[in-house]
């Protein structure tokens, strides 16, 4: 382990080695053997993301005495993230006295988290590190030599119980500082480094009697007390079933969710050890009591069981410990009152981030925190996995800058804002600080984006940006999972300009099919002008497609200064609870001629937000169609239910009851332009315009003469023999009578064949805003031939999308369903739009031979 001399002589020489926090090096002082008694107990004590968050010190000290006056032996951590993405108060003194706060208050180890590396690692080894008075650890960060760049662990002492603490920080650091600040640092696997440090100790002799392995990274989801949480991550499972064994407790961070649970021990039957995240910003104190075993069991059991224990509980304990951390919090936020009091504008509602199921609910039809808010300053929802008001809110402000200073040159403005760098809500009710109802202050602003980015504008292709909103499923450069082929979800926000559909079952890269600015569908070879923070345009969160942007411009401006400017320019700013884009997924309806859709993603969970009821399907003449809106279940009988919003499972499933019939003559193209719309009115109505070429045999229950049955709406006369009307382009490559219906070329081994959607043709590195993506491929003569018909043209809003799947198969033949999986009618040469479902439903039942393409044709 390398050590860096000037760090450490500066920590030792600070580091208080009286009772309350004894700390040396394991790497450099000689250590005499563990000596621990049978029956012993120790209580760990933990918290995690404190973010500055002086707000809370007094409340969380409070807390940490309560349990050190109740435990004989106790020892307290940090999962890291202790600065950076701050409250007002911290963030404006450098966070400074966060670091005093959190040395007053005994802190005996940290692991690093990745917002210490926010002002780059220089920041974190000259400065954050030296003025702490505990251990900085982080075994799985190395330097360009391969030798680790922090301290691993530490060997903290107390009442003679030696514990080793080891520390990790997350692999997604790469994604979430600036890489200018972390250049020539790799980040290494965290379990495999916490089991390499236990593995060197053993080697080294090191003696020890406990052991803590401090994880800035955690679960995806929450769990109630005592359960394990919910978790889509695998990078979490693989902490809980395969950290060694040997490691008695585990604490978590980064994802700011809450458990306290037991987990069973890797390669030991029937032995748990504790698993416990506290949330962020001195929310709670997680505490768990071990007991060391009698006779040749020297191993610690759980005494007392993991638990979260809330700050905001009444505390009555009065120490000197408390009256210091109280002292340097109250002083900071003293100092932080005068520049943070002043008035910069007005909202008429709270303006929050996304809250899931367990921390919100809807009450009488409107979305309310399930607790009172009693600290609007560390009380967020923060639901990363879905669009909120506060990020609708952000994007606009940057688009609204960039415009109102006269920088947005003759290009479309796209604002653009990662739901990581929303740090707080805007609260309508007045703060404790009394400067009124609605009124929004320096310090609630600055808290909403504390990092300081500055605000840049750079030009990207329409198929691009396409792939931008595609990398809201996060990856690394190379186009892998972040996390051992996982890909989580960052749910990017867009200025009010831009509407998108996106099927989330689809594979990477060919998710989002319908991309929208100003109603119009994007240009996959058009110039975009996006305006967001910096740390995006060098490829923060993964942002790879923007990275390579082109004429990046500094506007010289803070995002916070920008935001604050757009506050003034906008009094009594209400939220918007539009969504700006949907979820759709196409599936087989009761017959042939009702399809049906599954719609999701249309309520929004920030406060104050209405609960959506239902959704309508306008298709204009061809009808209009509603369905509740709520728990989700598959519209195929004897198939699980299905959720599609990332937590609360909420979708309309609408039948398009005899939309209309197939005529059996020459094929005719008709638009039909259809409105999604949730019902009550937020602001969310989504169009999508779409042709439809339809030949092939007349279903059950229409007119055996070829004519078709009226649409919805056109009357009963039976003699009615009205047919769809004709539409674009209808010559002889876009749909004659060889190509369109035969049968070897529509839904032949061409469509969804290896051709398809193979890798060179799908989304690939080489298509992606190459000239096949838009090219005279899409809407040429070759468009309806038998090789184009139906295959990929790389989706014509340049997301890389296609058709690809196979479940399209042979329209006439052995068509699997599309329950299983999205349609491949989605991403054929079209946007595909709601109508690809209503297309796709019919094909696949045997009613007729249909082709789609989007409107815009030749590119």
């Amino acid at each position: 382990m390398r050590v860096h001399p000037a760090r450490r002589a500066v920590r030792d020489a600070t580091v208080g080695l009286g009772a309350a926090a004894l700390a040396v090096s394991g790497a450099l002082v000689p250590l005499g053997a563990a000596a621990a008694e049978p029956g012993q107990q120790i209580t760990l004590m933990g918290f995690n993301d404190f973010h500055g968050a002086l707000g809370g010190a007094s409340a969380l000290a409070c807390q940490v005495e309560t349990v050190r006056a109740e435990s004989r032996t106790s020892f307290l951590f940090s999962a890291g993230d202790n600065v950076g993405g701050s409250a007002f108060e911290s963030a404006v003194q450098n966070d400074e006295p966060t670091i005093d706060v959190l040395n007053a208050l005994g802190v005996d180890a940290t692991a690093i988290g990745n917002h210490e590396y926010d002002q780059g690692q220089d920041d974190l080894f000259d400065r954050i590190e030296p003025r702490t008075e505990f251990a900085d650890l982080a075994a799985n960060v190395y330097d360009a030599e391969g030798n680790r760049a922090h301290d691993a662990y530490q060997i903290v002492e107390r009442d003679d119980v030696k514990v080793a603490v080891i520390g990790a920080v997350t692999t997604k650091t790469v994604g979430k500082v600036s890489p200018a600040a972390i250049e020539g640092l790799e980040f290494g696997d965290p379990v495999d480094a916490v089991n390499d440090v236990m593995d060197e100790l053993e080697a080294e002799g090191v003696e020890y009697d406990a052991a803590v392995a401090l994880y800035h990274e955690g679960a995806s989801g929450s769990g109630e007390p005592g359960a394990a949480p919910s978790n889509s991550d695998p990078i979490f499972e693989k902490i809980v079933s395969e950290t060694d064994p040997e490691v008695d407790a585990i604490f978590n961070g980064d994802s700011h969710r809450t458990y306290a649970y037991q987990a069973p021990v890797p390669g030991q039957d029937g032995e748990t050890r504790p698993i416990l995240q506290t949330g962020s910003s001195a929310a709670n104190l997680g505490t768990v009591t071990l007991e060391r075993g009698e006779g040749e069991d020297t191993d610690w059991d759980v005494a007392v069981e993991p638990a979260l224990r809330p700050t905001g509980e009444e505390c009555g304990t009065s120490t000197d410990v408390t009256t210091e951390v109280t002292s340097l919090a109250d002083a900071a936020i003293k100092e932080a009152a005068v520049v943070g009091a002043e008035p910069v504008g007005s909202i008429a509602g709270d303006i929050t981030t996304s809250w899931d199921d367990s921390k919100a609910s809807y009450t009488d039809g409107v979305r309310v925190a399930n607790d009172t808010v009693t600290n609007q300053a560390t009380t967020k929802g923060d639901n990363r996995f879905r669009h909120s008001a506060a990020g609708n809110m952000l994007a606009d402000s940057m688009k609204w800058y960039l415009e109102d200073a006269g920088l947005d040159g003759e290009n479309e403005v796209i604002g653009f804002m990662n739901p990581g760098g929303i740090r707080a809500e805007l609260w309508d009710a007045s703060s404790p600080t009394g400067e009124g109802d609605g009124v929004v202050t320096y310090a609630e602003a600055n808290g909403m984006v504390p990092f300081g980015n500055t605000l840049n504008s750079g030009e990207v292709s329409g198929a691009q940006f396409a792939q931008m909103l595609e990398e809201q499923w996060q990856r690394t450069a190379d186009g892998g999972g972040v996390d051992e082929g996982d890909e989580s979800f960052l749910a990017f926000s867009v200025s009010e300009n831009v509407e998108y559909a996106f099927d989330s079952s689809a594979p990477q890269d060919e998710r989002v099919f319908d991309v929208r600015v100003n109603g119009e569908p994007i240009d996959p070879e058009g110039t975009y002008t996006i305006v967001t923070a910096s740390f995006l345009f060098e490829g923060g969160d993964n942002m790879w497609a923007l990275s390579e942007a082109q004429d990046v411009r500094d506007t010289g401006v803070l995002d916070r200064d920008a935001f604050i400017s757009y506050l003034e320019a906008n009094p009594e700013l209400e939220p918007d609870y539009s969504q700006r884009q949907i979820d759709v997924q196409f599936l087989e309806g009761d017959d042939e001629r009702s399809p049906a859709l599954r719609l999701s993603g249309l309520e929004s969970q920030s406060l104050g937000a209405p609960e959506i009821t239902s959704v309508t399907v306008d298709a204009g003449e061809y009808g209009t169609f509603e369905a509740p809106y709520g728990a989700s279940e598959s519209a195929v009988e004897g198939e699980e239910p299905v959720t599609m919003a990332a937590e609360d499972g909420l979708a309309a499933e609408v039948t398009l009851t005899d939309l209309y019939c197939v005529p059996t003559d020459t094929p005719e193209s008709t638009v039909v332009p259809v409105t999604i719309t949730a019902v009550p009115e937020t602001g969310t109505e989504i169009v999508f315009d779409t042709i439809v070429e339809i030949t092939g045999g007349t279903p059950e229950g229409c007119d055996d003469d070829g004519s078709t049955t009226p649409p919805p709406g056109d009357g009963d006369d039976e003699d009615d023999t009205t047919t769809p009307p004709p539409g674009d382009d209808e010559d002889d490559d876009q749909g004659g009578d060889d190509d369109q219906g035969a049968g070897d070329d529509q839904g032949s081994d061409d469509q969804g064949s290896d051709d398809q959607g193979s890798d060179d043709d799908q989304g690939s590195d080489d298509d992606q805003g190459s000239d096949d993506q838009g090219s005279d491929d899409q809407g040429s003569d070759d468009q309806g031939s038998e090789d184009s018909q139906g295959t990929s043209t790389g989706g014509s809003t340049g997301a890389g999308a296609s058709s690809g799947s196979s479940t399209t198969g042979d329209p006439v033949g052995d068509a699997p369903t599309t329950a299983d999986g999205p349609s491949a009618l989605a991403r054929t040469g079209t946007n595909a739009g709601v109508l690809a479902a209503i297309a796709g439903a019919l094909t696949l039942t045997g009613a007729g031979a249909i082709a789609l393409r989007h409107r815009v044709g030749r590119r």
